[in-house]
């Protein structure tokens, strides 16, 4: 009898033992869980409700076109509902202070071009920093722009263009969507590697800087393939050359502006999507990883394609090195040829 208890002692305590360990182990990993980043817990469950896309420009751009070409099937492939909120204002400035201020978690993202990057250059007041309170996600798409002057202009290519305006002084006016928008800082590098004095005059959109030449009101402008080949095409504008340092598949008889005079030229509209600094980089890459995804879509390429534009996609990296070297190249531009936002 001893001899059976005593056996049994040590079953007893082991068993008891058992039964104390797993409530405390439960326990543990309840509290270990509970203790675990929310960031973390965020991460695993993205995305959990609706992904908002700013866009601070107002509808009917190309920075529009882009939201809502990605947004609609972005919202297809994660699952959540994207809403394109327009907050146009300043330059653009109004909508990216918003995104700058939005909760760096992925549920807010914004579309940019190249004017987000010369921010600094334009506004040295502002509230935020253009490069550095953001996290590159995805390069859209990029466009070059056509040079196009009125019929009446006795100019058939860049050279000839160079010499009027020399012989012009003060007459060469060409319209633009705003300081230091793409189409202006296209015009002012003209000016410079061309040695020629050329002024740029401001509208509301490149849409009616292009009525202005159409109405013979201005002489010159830079729009969009877009909205210059239908216009070019009717014969109501002179297309002069194209500004992408390689010709347009949509254009092969158009010559570049490097190639027809300028060598070197280069100006063109690139869009891309950003996200407020500190969103988590596994975030960050899931939806570089959706978006150049359906940027490799046969739709979605022939609808970029549509408005005058190339898709491309790369890494969060490849797009933050574009921006940098923008930053730089535009920068500089502005600087060295004074120019200032109202």
């Amino acid at each position: 009898m001893t001899r059976n208890i005593q056996a049994g002692k040590p079953a007893l305590r082991e068993r008891s033992v058992r039964s104390i360990r797993s409530p405390l182990g439960a326990a543990l990993c309840a509290l270990s869980a509970l203790l675990a980043p929310a960031s973390v817990l965020a991460q695993a469950d993205f995305p959990a409700k609706p992904i908002r896309i700013l866009v601070p420009l107002a509808p009917g751009g190309g920075n529009d076109a882009i939201a809502r070409m990605v947004g609609s099937r972005l919202q297809e492939r994660l699952g959540q509902s994207i809403v394109v909120d327009n907050r146009p204002g300043a330059g653009g400035v109004v909508g990216t202070e918003i995104a700058a201020r939005a909760a760096p978690d992925g549920y807010t993202m914004i579309v940019v071009n190249n004017s987000h990057v010369v921010m600094s250059s334009l506004y040295p007041k502002l509230s935020f920093d253009p490069l550095r309170d953001f996290a590159p996600v995805a390069l859209a798409a990029s466009s070059p722009f056509l040079v196009v002057v009125h019929p009446s202009l006795p100019v058939n290519n860049i050279q000839e263009l160079l010499a009027w305006t020399r012989a012009n002084p003060g007459r060469m006016n060409y319209g633009t969507s705003g300081v230091g928008s793409p189409p202006h800082l296209a015009g002012e590098l003209m000016a410079q590697m061309g040695k020629v004095d050329m002024t740029a005059i401001v509208f509301k959109g490149i849409g009616p800087a292009l009525a202005a030449v159409l109405g013979n009101e201005i002489p010159m402008t830079f729009p969009n393939m877009l909205v210059g080949i239908p216009q070019m095409k009717a014969g109501r504008v002179r297309a002069l050359a194209i500004t992408s340092l390689k010709r347009s598949d949509a254009l092969p008889d158009l010559p570049t502006v490097s190639e027809a005079g300028l060598p070197g030229f280069e100006a063109t509209i690139w869009f891309g999507f950003l996200a407020p600094r500190g969103t988590p980089n596994p975030i960050v890459d899931r939806l570089n990883r959706e978006i150049v995804g359906i940027l490799k879509q046969p739709e979605v390429r022939q609808q970029i394609a549509g408005i005058g534009a190339e898709p491309l996609g790369g890494t969060p990296a490849e797009f933050a090195a574009v921006m940098k070297a923008d930053a730089d190249r535009l920068g500089r531009l502005i600087r060295e040829r004074g120019i200032k936002a109202d």
